[in-house]
């Protein structure tokens, strides 16, 4: 059966509502937020730097969104640049180019360092699961982690303003606009990532009114009983209209 789970934060009050919100979830595409976390601390930090250039090769080359995977080897793009098109358009090549240049134990250590226990990245996009991860596949979390996650990059309590600034820039500039931000009216902004596979329909975002007060949504469907990639798919309906309702867009 689908299983939705959420967790729906105001930031002005902290007032919360949720529904399994500690339950662990696959994250699928939502995985790249935490990966975005470190690597932009990391440039903060001095251990990278977002000019830095990454350069695109055959063997990373990797499937499905993106569009890195249909440029020519030898391409340079600085980190920056990588971090957005991961951000925006979920590009499964850029990805795995950070992955590559981080690591799975040093984004993971991140997580941990951040107080987020169960949010796990299992490997690269598009690499074989290990039976210890089979269940989850690429990443794994709960809707209380990303939820909070998200207030601390929207109170820029994350790391210093700039970094949490250019972390909310990206997020606004995601392009699946098929869940959270489906109903939302003229004027309100959503900046946040998504994750999709063919169980399960995730989005996490960031959702601000016309007159600037905040809310946190991180929501997961999963459990899905057929693939069905049409903007209509059920679980990415579910999660328009929970946060429909949760933000009263309605006036109901």
């Amino acid at each position: 059966m689908p299983n939705l789970s959420f967790v729906f934060l105001d930031c002005a009050t902290s007032a919360e509502s949720s529904h399994l919100p500690d339950q662990p979830v696959k994250t699928a595409s939502i995985i790249k937020l935490p990966i975005l976390v470190h690597a932009l601390m990391c440039a903060a930090e001095g251990a990278a730097a977002l000019d830095e250039p990454m350069t695109l090769t055959e063997a990373i080359k990797t499937p499905g969104m993106g569009v890195l995977k249909g440029l020519s080897a030898g391409v340079s793009l600085p980190l920056r640049d990588v971090c957005w098109l991961m951000t925006a358009i979920s590009d499964n090549t850029a990805t795995n180019l950070l992955i590559e240049r981080f690591g799975v134990d040093a984004i993971n250590a991140r997580s941990r360092a951040l107080g987020l226990e169960r949010t796990t990245l299992f490997r690269k996009v598009f690499a074989p699961n290990a039976a210890h991860h089979a269940q989850f596949g690429l990443g794994a979390t709960t809707p209380h982690e990303m939820a909070n996650l998200l207030a601390r990059i929207h109170a820029r309590a994350l790391a210093d303003a700039p970094t949490c600034d250019l972390i909310l820039n990206m997020l606004a500039a995601q392009q699946d606009r098929t869940m959270i931000p489906r109903y939302l009216p003229e004027g309100w902004h959503y900046a946040g990532k998504t994750g999709a596979d063919d169980d399960l329909r995730n989005d996490c975002g960031i959702i601000t009114r016309p007159d600037g007060r905040a809310f946190v949504l991180a929501a997961f469907c999963q459990n899905l009983p057929a693939p069905d990639w049409s903007v209509d798919n059920p679980g990415a309906v579910a999660i328009a209209q929970l946060a429909r309702r949760v933000l009263n867009v309605n006036g109901s």
